[in-house]
């Protein structure tokens, strides 16, 4: 169970570091490990093996891009393209899936305070930090932070900052979300329900008009007959 929720939290911090990238947000197409090699490489991967991959993704992001804001995407996708994906991403690709996700990033951050007014303070941060992150013992997270050439304590706080800030963002803006959605649901079913009534209604007035039309033509009939 313990290794269960280490493989939920990693497999999470790994979607995370693209932005929550999908198939439909981009033209590429990406195929993903299946769910099985994916905890097939959770259960086995040693710290030598996921040290290996991400000393070949610092190089290979160094070799991309200098901007340190767009760098750090690279590496996030790179080491999302090793772990996840079924085939290697072209130098363009990865570029093209860094950039997008460094903007979407900051794009579903402004929407967040912009249209529902959620905010987060370093505090609400560190917080969310030490009771998370901080306390993993995943040996892909020591070797992740050494290959940056950084201690646990700078990877969590300062290297990733940015994704636990939307974490934390995403725990504040859910319960607006689903009160949202559960409005939408309501609404749709009583536009749902009175679009029902309507036809009903609308079949008792045809109903009722074709049966008085037939009424008065019959009363008309008669008094003419007489």
């Amino acid at each position: 169970m313990k290794r269960m929720k280490h493989l939920s939290f990693w497999m999470s911090a790994i979607i995370l570091m693209t932005g929550c990238q999908s198939q439909a947000d981009t033209e590429l197409d990406i195929e993903m490990k299946s769910e099985e090699e994916q905890q097939r490489i959770f259960e086995t991967y040693t710290y030598d093996d996921y040290r290996k991959i991400f000393d070949e993704v610092v190089s290979e992001a160094g070799k991309l891009e200098d901007d340190k804001k767009l760098n750090k995407w690279i590496i996030r996708t790179l080491g999302q393209e090793k772990l996840l994906y079924e085939k290697d991403l072209s130098d363009d690709e990865v570029l093209e899936l860094a950039e997008q996700a460094m903007v979407e990033d900051k794009v579903w951050k402004s929407i967040a305070e912009e249209e529902y007014g959620i905010t987060v303070t370093d505090e609400e941060v560190d917080q969310f930090i030490k009771e998370g992150p901080d306390k993993s013992d995943l040996p892909q997270q020591q070797a992740y932070a050494e290959a940056l050439g950084l201690s646990l304590e700078e990877l969590n706080h300062d290297f990733d900052r940015d994704l636990y800030e939307k974490n934390v963002i995403w725990l504040k803006l859910k319960p607006h979300l689903e009160k949202n959605m559960i409005h939408l649901i309501i609404m749709s079913r009583l536009r749902s329900m009175k679009r029902k009534s309507e036809n009903k209604l609308t079949s008792v007035y045809k109903y009722a008009l074709k049966n008085y039309v037939f009424k008065s033509w019959t009363r008309l009939f008669i008094v003419c007959k007489n």
